[in-house]
């Protein structure tokens, strides 16, 4: 039995968050467009894209998918699947396309 270490763990939830932002990228999008301009305004005028973004996000990343996620880790793991040369990789150039896209995104959007 293995047990995921802290890096693994943070590895599936940062995959799980970016799968997420990947399905719900058109619904960001309009959030992120109504934004632009605003400051204060954002609060009432873009509520509803808020809200639409966050319960698509919300239904990508429950206790559930994580839980799957971390079973197909393990089963990838266990059959000599798992290239950790190629994660740290992975994570690396994930990490830098969220930061590419929260530049892209404006000022005040992360």
């Amino acid at each position: 039995m293995h047990i995921l270490t802290r890096a693994e763990e943070e590895y599936l939830f940062k995959t799980l968050k970016a799968n997420a932002l990947k399905e719900c990228d058109p619904i960001v999008k309009e959030f992120v467009e109504c934004t632009h301009g605003k400051l204060v305004a954002v609060l009432w005028s873009c509520r509803d894209k808020h809200k639409a973004m966050n319960k698509c996000l919300m239904a990508l990343t429950t206790q559930a998918d994580m839980d799957r996620l971390r079973i197909q880790y393990l089963n990838d793991l266990a059959e000599g699947n798992v290239d950790h040369a190629k994660l740290q990789k992975e994570q690396k150039e994930k990490e830098e396309e969220l930061k590419r896209r929260s530049k892209s995104a404006g000022p005040g959007v992360h």
